[in-house]
């Protein structure tokens, strides 16, 4: 009987993905480096080689760093297939892109094919024994992908296998298609006809995302399409991915909501590899693993609740499942509370209850009258979840119309103690809210307004500042399930705005080389707009607009910009008002987030993964930047287009930046503390976790923001 054996090693230089035989398990009982350190001397077949893809239980592996020697090995059996020499200029040898197995060696019709991802053209190589000779050759496809995407420089990459065919991913300006790739051997000679198979799936996409990059995955009887989303061209830093499988059936792509066993691997760092096993350990399944483009971070992707983490090395372990109680709107008014429990994050499944209805509570001792006494003085929060405790507090709590005007005489005479995390999940038609102190988490209906390509630009003083691509801009405020639509303005990135919409100063400004727009909402009936003069620059990013007396701030990559008298109806544009602070802030990787506190404007510097976090104020005379060692009562809440600074309530929550992350473990919001340096997560009013970087935490795929919950 063969033994059994398991092989883990670093697919692409130092990253990792499990190969197992039939059968096999991954092993629980080492670390992945000690097994990629012990397995490394074990396996000579990996020295001094990639590996560019994995078919029918066979590796394909090249030579490093020139791609000229190519061998197929079979991990299970240790057997070994050298192949000629693929002879190529030295140059050439980058532009191969992927390798792929159209079957089994053993079949005689079996060829090992190359993509390119500068011209239409495929390497391949026939497999059949009873050649004399095996050898390379090429096979231009220009002709066919012209023909099917009208674009003279269409390419072909992503081959995959999925049940005995071979697909593929078209790359063009004008189309994308996926192609079925059908090949035949004919008198020893390899055909191949393109045939379009189906379109890839419509997407929209999230805030902030420039650049992006597909892959298409094939196993047994399924095939996957993963887009994975960049806020910038030079992809720094991944900010969504979407996962579809294709129906077979219907022909329609689906987003997956659930991969439950299954696992697949994306490799950004070398050739833009994908694994996939359809099966393997519970604690290792359900997730999409990207590994990034330097090698050194693993991004995973849970479909269920469209989360991000981020790891240093590869974590193979799903997140704390976690009970949460959720409050939801349903019609104009009727406040509903159900509960979540466990991993259930299907709102179709949630149960109709509020709690055991025998839980034994000394509530219940107190009088009827006294009880509907006390909850005139509860509002919000404390409403909700009173009214969620039992059927007696229920009763006592009844549906509130919080537009009316006695409830907004109370509403207005209460504060909360933070702003929320607020995440839009479109699949689910839900709007969650999350207090980064209690970890409670609420819901509400998304209103049929906001269903589609909406994207978020800003949010203070309780509401939202969104628009919809190729639609209207407009104010939001989830509380009041208010919305206030602005006149028709171009599209832009950066937006920012001054006071509330309800406020007759309200401003509201619109940014993106060369073009600066800017409406009072109750004053006039359109916007403004201003041409500026850049002189050389051709491009700037105009990120959180920051109002400050009569001017706007804005930062562009960590240098700091204004636009003069905005609400006298002129703009004047100062150019580098003050380069990047010192230190982080001097980094390509840093984020910067610009905002008002107080009479001060401060700057925020974060590197990439948290390693470093300061926070400096801007010396308006000698338009420097200072370091700010403590925040004093206040607390700042950064964002991807948000930033909001305000005094704290209580004494725990001052002096600390919050940040819209999760961690991996508690599944509590993630601040850092300007006393210890360090991140931490609240277990109630006190310190849960401590930790030095936003490694092993976890951020939402979906549309997200800071809000300050605000009922008027």
């Amino acid at each position: 009987m063969m033994q059994k054996q398991i092989y883990q090693w670093p697919p692409l230089s130092a990253k990792y993905f499990w190969l197992v035989g039939p059968n096999l398990e991954p092993q629980k009982d080492v670390t992945i480096h000690d097994q990629f350190l012990h397995d490394r001397r074990r396996i000579p077949e990996l020295l001094g080689r990639r590996i560019r893809g994995w078919f029918h239980g066979w590796v394909i592996l090249s030579s490093h760093p020139e791609s000229d020697r190519w061998t197929l090995w079979n991990p299970v059996t240790s057997k070994t297939i050298r192949l000629p020499r693929l002879v190529l200029k030295s140059e050439d040898y980058e532009f191969i892109a992927q390798g792929c197995l159209s079957s089994s060696p053993d079949d005689p019709s079996s060829v090992l094919l190359l993509t390119r991802i500068d011209e239409p053209i495929i390497h391949f190589c026939q497999l059949e024994r009873k050649q004399k000779r095996i050898k390379w050759m090429k096979m231009s496809l220009a002709k066919q992908l012209r023909g099917l995407t009208g674009d003279n420089d269409a390419t072909l990459h992503c081959l995959v296998c999925c049940n005995g065919k071979l697909y593929a991913l078209t790359h063009s300006y004008k189309t994308e298609y996926v192609m079925h790739v059908d090949i035949m051997v004919k008198d020893g000679k390899l055909v191949i006809n393109l045939l379009r198979f189906v379109d890839i799936p419509s997407l929209t996409f999230n805030n902030g995302i420039s650049s992006w990059e597909v892959f298409l995955k094939g196993g047994c009887r399924e095939l996957f399409y993963i887009l994975v989303g960049f806020d910038s061209e030079e992809k720094k830093r991944l900010g969504v991915v979407y996962l579809f499988r294709l129906d077979m059936t219907s022909m329609v792509w689906e987003e997956v909501e659930d991969l439950k066993d299954a696992i697949l691997f994306v490799d950004l760092a070398y050739d833009c590899s994908v694994f996939y096993r359809p099966t393997i350990a519970s604690e290792a399944g359900g997730y999409l693993h990207i590994i990034g483009k330097m090698g050194k971070v693993m991004y995973s992707y849970n479909a269920k609740d469209k989360t991000i983490s981020v790891s240093s090395m590869p974590s193979f372990l799903p997140t704390s499942h976690l009970s949460l109680w959720e409050c939801g709107l349903q019609g104009d008014n009727e406040i509903v509370v159900k509960s979540l429990m466990n991993d259930d994050l299907n709102i179709n499944t949630m149960r109709n209850e509020t709690h055991e209805d025998n839980i034994k509570s000394h509530l219940l001792n107190i009088p009827f009258d006294i009880m509907e006494t006390i909850m005139e003085h509860c509002v919000g929060l404390e409403y909700l979840n009173f009214r969620a405790t039992c059927k007696h507090c229920h009763l006592a709590a009844p549906m509130i119309q919080w537009s009316n005007e006695t409830a907004l005489k109370r509403l207005k005479t209460y504060s909360l103690v933070s702003p929320w995390l607020m995440v839009f999940d479109n699949r689910l038609g839900i709007i969650t809210f999350t207090d980064p102190m209690f970890g409670d988490t609420y819901f509400i209906k998304t209103p049929q307004e906001l269903i589609g390509d909406i994207r978020i630009r800003s949010s203070k003083y309780g509401w939202i500042l969104m628009f919809e691509l190729g639609g209207p801009t407009f104010f939001y405020n989830p509380f009041t399930n208010d919305i206030r639509k602005l006149p028709f303005v171009p599209y832009f990135e950066d937006f920012g705005f001054s006071a509330p919409p309800t406020s007759p100063d309200c401003m509201v400004v619109a940014c993106e080389t060369p073009n600066v727009f800017i409406h009072f909402v109750n004053r006039e009936s359109s916007w403004r707009g201003f041409h500026m003069d850049f002189g050389n620059i051709v491009s700037h990013s105009f990120a959180f607009p920051t109002c400050y007396g009569r001017d706007i701030y804005t930062l562009d990559e960590g240098r700091l910009y204004a636009f003069r008298n905005m609400d006298e109806g002129t703009c004047f544009w100062e150019n580098v008002v003050a380069q990047p602070p010192k230190g982080c802030g001097c980094r390509s990787s840093a984020q910067h987030y610009l905002v008002k506190c107080d009479q001060q404007l401060l700057i925020v510097c974060v590197d990439e993964f948290g390693e470093s976090v300061e926070v400096s104020k801007l010396n308006h005379s000698t338009k420097k930047w200072e370091t700010v060692e403590h925040l004093g009562r206040h607390m700042i809440y950064i964002c991807d287009y948000t930033c909001i600074c305000m005094e704290a309530k209580t004494p725990e929550m001052e002096n600390k930046i919050y940040f819209p992350r999760l961690h991996t473990k508690n599944g509590k919001i993630v601040f850092y503390s300007l006393e210890t340096c360090m991140f931490h997560t609240f277990d109630g009013r006190n310190i849960a976790e401590s930790f030095s970087d936003l490694f092993g935490t976890k951020f939402h795929s979906n549309p997200h923001t800071w809000i300050e919950p605000s009922w008027f």
